[in-house]
């Protein structure tokens, strides 16, 4: 289901809903590539606990992490219905855990608010239907993760 803005003045913001527990959060359309069952992952001793290791991802291999991990919550428990979302930023993809996908949202970006403490992986927050709902950042995530991920294998 696909809802959208209310006003006419509104800029559309495409955004795929997501829950972290009871927590909501969301990713840019734009940076999302798919979203996938769990696959078998290869562990990668030594690395940041909010890195589960690598998957193949259509004969690509990409750097699965734990959302749950990077915000601060307890670990995911992974089985073979656990969802991931692929999401894609300066060339560079990455596999995120995910509790849920809610669904494909548009708002209005004109809502979209910038809080200097909104926290370093989330690139603002919006207000929609009456929740606030902040909005990962793949940047940030890609710099961090993929540069220990590359440590790690040195």
């Amino acid at each position: 289901m696909i809802s959208s803005p209310r006003s006419p003045e509104a800029i559309p913001l495409p955004l795929l809903t997501f829950l972290l527990g009871d927590l909501h959060f969301a990713l840019l359309i734009e940076e999302v590539v798919e979203v996938a069952a769990m696959v078998e992952v290869r562990a990668l001793p030594g690395a940041n606990p909010g890195i589960i290791g690598l998957i193949n991802r259509h004969g690509h291999t990409i750097l699965l992490l734990d959302l749950r991990v990077v915000f601060g919550l307890s670990a995911s428990s992974l089985t073979s219905e656990t969802l991931f979302i692929v999401a894609q930023g300066g060339g560079a993809q990455v596999g995120l855990v995910i509790d849920a996908v809610q669904q494909v949202e548009v708002a209005n970006a004109l809502q979209l608010s910038d809080l200097p403490t909104s926290g370093k992986y989330i690139r603002g927050i919006i207000n929609y239907n009456g929740r606030l709902i902040p909005i990962v950042d793949i940047q940030p995530l890609l710099a961090d993760f993929l540069t220990a991920q590359n440590e790690v294998r040195n």
